[in-house]
């Protein structure tokens, strides 16, 4: 398969290497400019509308284009595109998405096994050697997500090689099979074949895209805005007097100077909304000794939907509601992984599921409909914006209705 492709990345606290790879420092420049081989080609990889796992994929918002013209913000220059840079060495991702995007790679190994690490942050509008020097693998595997800042679904940039990640910065192995280890998750990267090119561009993009970096660096601001609930305009990377306005009004309101760039800016925003995206939603948190499969309900304005299932390692948590709850109670279900003889986490508020990953609407004639009937039990958020459940094994009686 071939796949096109745009990424960006600012590196990890320290340099990672994949094997033999070299990866670079997150402020590492690119690599040397000598050698004669011509440069590779940028490939592009579209971005996959994702969402929080494991909800169905569902389609992304389309940011409005309008009819206005692209104006350079004082600061901001005319950086040139990763098509126009011609290298020949490092591995080079480039970001032309208004995501701040997370980002991992692989390669396989002589053994046979996949190796795999990450994540590299990669702002909006920013291209990024990752892997310096001269390439030596003829194929590639990556794959990004959005950053955990943004409100709504988790985006996702990948293909359809099975490979594990962690949480935070990782190296794993893997057989390519969704057996990954304590703390890993299996996701699905894109194979990225380089014809033995000593460099490689990917760019990551989204619909409809952005032109220029410049054009993403400035989406991305206007995103981290909306996150935050300061703008209400198009996600287009065009400077209106709605986000200069919007951007004025928040350098105050976060402390940012006047005299500060819009690298800077771009930070400490993106650092602003990550506060207030974790104070937000609903987790789930594992305080057993062993794996637990869990799902969600919900009833909004008459609509019940169940989901599920989130693979929850002991001790860790699963963001599983990202935007504001929205409802007083919401409902879960969970049951232990393997052999254990453990009583699932259940109650008498009954929806739909089933053996595989799923999305339901309704809770009525689950059988009916070649579903399962399961009693879940409800969460009293207490009207509040955010909440952790914690699945226990000390958990209470199942509830009444």
């Amino acid at each position: 398969m071939t796949f096109k492709t745009m990424l960006w990345v600012s590196g990890l606290a320290s340099a990672l290497c994949v094997s033999s790879l070299a990866l670079a420092q997150p402020s590492g420049q690119s690599g040397s400019d000598a050698g004669t081989e011509a440069p590779a080609r940028p490939v592009l990889i579209p971005m996959t509308p994702g969402a929080t796992a494991p909800a169905a994929p569902g389609r992304p918002a389309k940011p409005s284009r309008g009819h206005s013209r692209v104006v350079t913000v004082p600061g901001v220059g005319t950086d040139a595109d990763a098509t126009s840079i011609k290298r020949d060495t490092d591995y080079q991702f480039c970001n032309k998405t208004s995501y701040e995007i997370q980002v991992a790679v692989g390669i396989r190994q002589s053994t046979g096994f996949w190796a795999t690490r990450g994540w590299w942050p990669v702002s909006s509008g920013e291209c990024k050697a990752v892997i310096k020097g001269r390439l030596s693998q003829s194929s590639y595997y990556t794959f990004a997500k959005s950053s955990f800042a943004h409100a709504g679904a988790i985006r996702m940039w990948g293909g359809n090689q099975t490979l594990c990640t962690g949480k935070g910065q990782f190296e794993a192995t893997s057989d390519g099979t969704e057996q990954c280890g304590p703390g890993l998750e299996p996701q699905g990267f894109a194979k990225i074949e380089t014809g033995g090119k000593t460099s490689w561009t990917t760019i990551l993009s989204e619909s409809p895209a952005y032109k220029t970096n410049e054009q993403a660096r400035i989406a991305g601001l206007q995103r981290l805005l909306s996150d935050l609930g300061r703008y209400q305009g198009d996600i287009d990377g065009v400077v209106t007097p709605k986000f200069t306005e919007a951007l004025a009004l928040a350098r105050p309101a976060y402390g940012i100077p006047a005299t500060d760039d819009v690298a800077t800016i771009y930070g400490k925003l993106h650092a602003e909304a990550m506060k207030a995206q974790t104070a937000l939603g609903l987790t789930f948190c594992n305080r057993t000794q062993d794996v637990v499969w869990a799902a969600l309900a919900r009833e909004t304005q008459g609509k019940k939907v169940s989901k599920g299932w989130w693979h929850l390692q002991p001790g860790q948590c699963e963001k599983v509601i990202r935007d504001r709850l929205g409802e007083r109670f919401v409902y879960a279900f969970a049951e232990h992984s393997g052999e254990s003889t453990d009583q699932p986490w259940k109650g008498l508020f009954n929806f739909c599921t089933r053996a595989q990953v799923f999305e339901i609407e309704g809770a009525e004639d689950c059988e009916g409909r070649g579903f399962k009937k399961t009693g879940f039990l409800q969460i009293d958020t207490g009207g509040q914006a955010g909440a952790i459940f914690e699945f226990r094994k000390e958990e209470a009686p199942p509830q009444g209705q």
